[in-house]
């Protein structure tokens, strides 16, 4: 397989992924804090299976790499509980592209605090990609375009400055860590988290009852189960076939596949996701996403 095969299967992979949470925290989970139950106890399963194949490869990096791999699965689980409830208030065509401001403050923070230095062509990126992700939260209301999600819109924008700070914390972690074990540590930290923030006695007793409805637990498995660590396993395929740069200029392009993959599921023939499909909400999101897209992949040059 080569990188631009894997990079691509990742891209629709991760694409696919962020359309199906929508449907499971909005339609299939009474309540978003029930999802993150199910979500923490997978991540208890998936987890040792990548430590296993980090202990048959060549360990964990010690003290120094099993520090730096917590460290990235608590700021993964701050930027993925505050994007799912995000999720939940907003259309996942709008949700997305925000998310995808992540690598912004992750270009930031490394030039704030690891002294690297931001080019014109990258600055100028920045300010695309902010603008692209104001643009493609408006709605029009009473004539006028405004934000008309704002508590969306700023949980969004957390959630993109977490990432941001842990897409900083992995590159640190795998520097003296395989991704093995970096993914595994880190999963395993996630999960835990995700348990001590959410697990009660009544939820966890819900857990059994939910997961006999086999439409919700058929989901979350192909999602969160299949989908999901398919998409990072090849995604890290592709970083190590081909330059960080060129992988990461193809991955960019997520939010306009989740827009197209939103626009066929919210149709006539089939409305799932029952997303607007007037003329003017699909240019703003269409010119929204493309200043995103385009900027990150400036960054990424």
């Amino acid at each position: 397989m080569t990188w631009l095969v894997a990079v691509l299967l990742s891209t629709m992979l991760f694409a696919w992924v962020s359309v199906l949470d929508k449907k499971l925290v909005t339609d299939l989970f009474a309540d978003v804090r029930d999802f993150y139950l199910v979500f923490g106890l997978m991540q208890l399963v998936i987890g040792p299976a990548f430590m296993a194949v980090a202990w048959a490869t060549g360990g964990f990096g010690g003290l120094e790499g099993i520090t730096w791999s917590i460290a990235t699965g608590v700021a993964f689980v701050g930027g993925l509980m505050l994007f799912f409830y995000g999720l939940s208030l907003e259309e996942v065509s709008r949700a997305t592209p925000v998310q995808s401001l992540a690598p912004v403050f992750a270009t930031l923070i490394a030039v704030t605090l690891l002294g690297e230095s931001l080019t014109l062509v990258q600055g100028t990126a920045v300010l695309v990609v902010v603008t692209g992700a104001v643009l493609v939260s408006l709605r029009r209301e009473g004539g006028v375009l405004r934000l008309a999600r704002m508590p969306a819109f700023g949980v969004l924008l957390m959630s993109a400055m977490v990432l941001g700070v842990a897409f900083v914390v992995t590159d640190q972690a795998t520097g003296v860590a395989s991704v093995w074990a970096v993914q595994g540590v880190s999963t395993m930290a996630l999960g835990v988290l995700v348990l001590v923030t959410v697990a009660s006695r009544e939820r966890l007793a819900r857990v059994p009852r939910m997961l006999r409805e086999r439409h919700v637990a058929g989901v979350m498995l192909l999602t969160e189960g299949a989908l999901a660590p398919a998409a990072v396993f090849t995604l890290m395929l592709a970083f190590s076939l081909g330059s960080v740069s060129l992988v990461s200029v193809v991955a960019a392009s997520r939010p306009l596949l989740v827009l197209v993959i939103s626009v066929a599921l919210s149709t006539q023939a089939w409305d799932v996701l029952h997303e607007p499909l007037d003329r003017e909400t699909l240019g703003l999101k269409a010119f929204a996403t493309v200043l995103i897209v385009g900027g990150v992949v400036a960054l990424a040059i």
